[in-house]
């Protein structure tokens, strides 16, 4: 196990012998525990030093539960989520907290903790010295790292879509799927969590020793946690919004190979139909074609007349031809200047 303590000021390495000193009688602190596995008996003896009961340990070392809001004599219990270190899963921190002490009890996310610390050091002083609203505001502060990962995977798969309607290739199918791990991930752990949350905190008030401050602390992290669950919600159409624009893509490269495919063979059409009529073995026929000037006649120049005047037939029907990277096809509507103007 490994812990620390943050008593407004400096953060120092958990001791037993604090234990003592962290009490309601005594200044305010916030005890961070990341335990060494799951139902860490030193954990367990560290929550039992402090006051809170059997219930409360064995509940916060469960990696499994969250959303549920409950009070346990004068020790009250809860959770948020935050985000994984190297963009993994989202983290499930345990909260417990009474008149003297906060503690989070999480197995990773130390970059966020760490960050919530910051942004938290500057205000510590004067809220320790009334710490109704602690809870409320250390819990938002951490689930804050979800927002700060959502934001960042946003703009990932808005760069990436941008990609993608340029031109697409396969790479970019990779990475939207590493991109959707984490998205999904979110989306399974957040709306359960959710709905616990809201449902245990119907009446916040009702929850004691809450103050105003309190009160509004913790509504303020319950609509915060709500909005999280939008975002993700909204992040997950973005990453369908972008395979779907992959998948036209790619549909739409392959709508042009097959006009490719289709032009060359109308091209070539009559040089097959002449091959086929050609190519059948009479004796007239071979009688007629076996000197040189019917070769050139029918061997050279009429294939060469027959693919010019398909490409001039499928140019005045509107479409246009080129020759770059291959044939492209694209149809051309056909303006009124094209057709000759009527007689008066």
């Amino acid at each position: 196990m490994k812990a620390t303590v943050f008593d407004g000021k400096t953060v120092t390495p958990y001791d037993p012998a604090d234990s003592q000193v962290v009490s309601a009688s005594t200044p305010y602190a916030w005890v961070d525990v990341v335990p060494a596995s799951n139902n860490d008996p030193e954990v367990i003896k560290l929550l039992q030093q402090m006051g809170f009961t059997d219930i409360v340990a064995n509940y916060t070392t469960r990696p499994y539960a969250s959303g549920m809001f409950q009070v346990f004599g004068d020790n009250m219990l809860g959770s948020t989520y935050a985000a994984g270190d190297n963009e993994g899963d989202p983290e499930l921190v345990h909260c417990v907290w009474n008149a003297g002490c906060f503690i989070t009890i999480r197995q990773g996310a130390d970059q966020a903790i760490a960050d919530a610390l910051a942004d938290f050091r500057s205000r510590a002083p004067q809220l320790f010295a009334e710490p109704g609203p602690v809870p409320g505001i250390l819990m938002q502060l951490i689930l804050d790292s979800i927002n700060r990962q959502i934001t960042d995977l946003q703009e990932k798969v808005g760069l990436l879509d941008g990609q993608i309607i340029v031109t697409a290739n396969s790479s970019q199918l990779t990475q939207l799927q590493k991109l959707r791990a984490p998205v999904e991930a979110l989306g399974i752990a957040i709306p359960p969590y959710l709905e616990n949350l809201n449902e245990s905190l119907v009446d916040p008030q009702s929850l004691p020793g809450m103050n105003p401050a309190g009160v509004q602390a913790l509504q303020t992290y319950s609509a915060c946690a709500n909005d999280v669950a939008q975002r993700i919600t909204s992040l997950a159409g973005d990453v369908r919004s972008a395979i779907q624009d992959y998948q036209g893509q790619v549909a739409s490269a392959q709508g042009n190979r097959i006009n490719q495919l289709t032009l060359v063979s109308t091209i070539f059409l009559p040089i097959t139909f002449m091959t086929g009529y050609f190519g059948m073995n009479f004796q007239w026929l071979t009688n007629s074609t076996m000197s040189f000037v019917s070769w050139l006649a029918f061997g050279l120049a009429l294939p060469i007349v027959a693919v010019v005047a398909s490409t001039w037939l499928l140019r005045r029907g509107g479409f246009q031809i080129a020759n770059s990277l291959g044939f492209h096809l694209r149809h051309k509507p056909r303006r009124p200047s094209d057709s000759a103007a009527p007689k008066p």
